[in-house]
């Protein structure tokens, strides 16, 4: 039988392999060689190694301690998950990694980290501060841990196809057209993206190849003379697609293929925010000169055309119909007193929305949190965590889908049984407060995100509350479900355009008590020059929680607006039983 490794087994391993490489620190990131935040199970380094399966992460290692960093959203699943006499835990809010490690490293120590997992942004900041401190960085090509890590290999088929024109709105001849123009005008010959939702994007490509997020797994390289080369996992109708713009070349072929590339260029341009510097690193160990320019693809994906942007609607539609059918499930058997748990739950609302026409998975894992576990930001129903949904206390779910023609993400909180208490209705009416005032914002294209996400929390704030999270973030069109770089945060300096697509969802989480959140995607609109939000997601918010005595006329009048909109959207799709139930859901207060 294979011994199973402790976490503490691991550590002592590692540890040993880093004084034979006389080094003091290894650094570590929850990433994979392509910066993603959804990673296939043989890049969950930081899961193996420690047993946290939240998707952000940080880890130091040193001869005498471990330390594990993440954020407001996963504090409390990571002290579950997470032994603090194997490492001792630091919320980045509080302590960034490399702040600490310029606080204790010393004169001449090394500090080992993989060229792979870092940005050359990323690893240019953190030479700065481990210079300063006359330290040296050792780089490590082979990612380190994995010298540790006997993986299994997943034979999953993986899938790369062609998402087509009806869905994606402009041709990829277009698109690479207007990429050039942007890079001529800035005098740029050569440029490599390192991003696979770039080049997915760009190229019109999509695949299965990670879970969530259909991005194909490649570099791209961009040469103004045609001469371009696509590097990835390939099949006969992606060569017939992309010849003869791109010469095809699988990843393992990367080194042989730059160095013949650099015998004729002596210049390339990368975007340090998303590029591996193992990649800068190469392309200087072979004489080519980097220079820095973003990647043009970040902004250009942010803005959706009008088949996008009528593409998501539609995908909105099914999805509400798909979320309405599980709420009405779920109120009929809670009444009859059958048994439903967190997973059950889950499990029957992916059931519903299979069946949907263009659904191709997930957007994410979903959320399925009852009393306690809805407090957990991010939780993951598991076998050991899994409880029963029981009368009077509160059940959140966050999920999303892909579709061909669209990405959702929402939220919904519910109150299991007729007698949410009065702070329940109190807080959940001051998230909605906040949905509301920021879904009927007006502003203008200087505005930024910081200055929209005070308007969500202003009310929970009145009594001292708060959420250690964004309000908002981008969401993609048949892409990621999490879009940088705009976001609706305390520090976003974000600004928006008509076109884009963003989350709105305000919280509030009492640990071991119970989670609030209310979600919702919207569409940046623009009339004349004034910027407002359109909602696209369509699902009906508990009027059971709703302490209406808290909200005035304007706020009344858009719940019973948008109910009313939510019934004549999805009525027809549902059969009578259905329709009767979202009928009483959504009646005015």
């Amino acid at each position: 039988m294979k011994e199973v490794l402790s976490h503490k087994k691991k550590i002592t391993l590692l540890r040993t392999l880093l004084k034979k490489k006389d080094c003091d620190y290894y650094l570590l990131p929850r990433t994979d060689k392509f910066m993603n935040e959804f990673i296939s199970e043989e890049d969950e380094r930081v899961k193996w190694l420690t047993g946290f399966s939240g998707s952000f992460a940080f880890i130091i290692i040193t001869l005498k301690q471990n330390l594990i960093f993440t954020d407001g959203r996963y504090i409390n699943q990571i002290n579950k998950e997470v032994d603090k006499k194997t490492f001792k835990i630091f919320d980045v809010n509080d302590k960034k990694p490399i702040l600490w490690l310029k606080d204790k490293i010393k004169s001449k120590e090394k500090v080992l980290l993989d060229s792979w997992l870092f940005s050359s942004e990323n690893f240019n900041y953190i030479k700065k501060v481990i210079q300063k401190k006359k330290c040296k960085i050792i780089l490590s090509e082979e990612i380190f841990v994995d010298k540790i890590w006997k993986k299994k290999r997943n034979k999953i088929n993986r899938k790369i196809f062609i998402r087509e024109k009806k869905y994606s709105g402009v041709s990829f001849k277009n698109k690479i057209k207007h990429v050039k123009k942007i890079l001529k005008n800035k005098k740029i010959s050569n440029f490599f993206f390192s991003s696979p939702e770039s080049i997915s994007w760009l190229l019109n490509i999509r695949s299965n190849q990670i879970n969530y997020t259909p991005v194909v797994l490649s570099f791209l390289l961009l040469n103004m003379d045609n001469k371009s080369y696509f590097f990835g996992k390939s099949n006969t109708k992606l060569k017939k697609f992309l010849t003869p713009y791109f010469s095809i070349f699988d990843i393992n072929n990367l080194k042989e293929i730059l160095i013949n590339f650099s015998i004729t260029n002596k210049e390339i341009y990368l975007d340090p925010k998303k590029t591996p510097f193992f990649i800068e690193n190469f392309f200087k160990t072979i004489g080519m000169v980097v220079k820095y320019s973003q990647d043009p693809c970040v902004s250009l994906k942010l803005i959706k055309n009008p088949i996008e942007i009528n593409g998501s609607k539609s995908s909105h539609i099914r999805d509400g119909v798909s979320i309405c059918k599980f709420l009405f499930w779920l109120d009929a058997t809670i009444k009859k007193n059958k048994k439903v748990t967190e997973i059950t739950t889950s499990k029957k609302l992916f059931d519903y929305r299979k069946k949907n026409k263009l659904f191709c998975g997930l957007s994410f894992e979903t959320i399925s949190g009852f009393g306690s576990n809805g407090a957990i930001i991010h939780y993951r129903a598991s076998k050991k965590t899994n409880k029963t949904l029981k009368k009077n206390n509160l059940y959140l779910f966050d999920s999303g889908a892909q579709y061909l023609d669209g990405t959702t993400d929402i939220t919904r909180t519910i109150s299991i049984g007729d007698n949410p208490t009065t702070e329940q209705k109190d807080i959940f009416t001051r998230v909605l407060k906040g949905n509301i005032g920021l879904s009927n914002h007006i502003f203008n294209e200087k505005t930024t995100g910081s200055s929209l996400d005070k308007i969500a929390r202003k009310h929970l704030q009145k009594k001292k509350y708060d959420y250690p999270h964004g309000t908002g973030h981008g969401v993609g069109s048949y892409l990621s479900v999490h879009e940088g770089p705009i976001s609706i945060s305390k520090k976003s300096k974000a600004r928006f355009k008509k076109g884009m697509f963003l989350t709105n969802e305000p919280g509030f989480y009492k640990t071991n008590q119970y989670g609030i959140r209310i979600e919702n995607v919207l569409l940046v609109v623009k009339r004349k020059k004034i910027l407002s939000f359109e909602v696209l997601t369509l699902a009906p918010i508990d009027s059971n929680l709703i302490d209406s005595n808290l909200l005035n006329i304007q706020e009344k009048n858009w719940i019973n607006n948008y109910h009313n909109r939510v019934f004549n959207k999805l009525n027809k799709y549902l059969n009578k039983k259905e329709s009767e139930w979202l009928k009483e859901k959504t009646l005015p207060i």
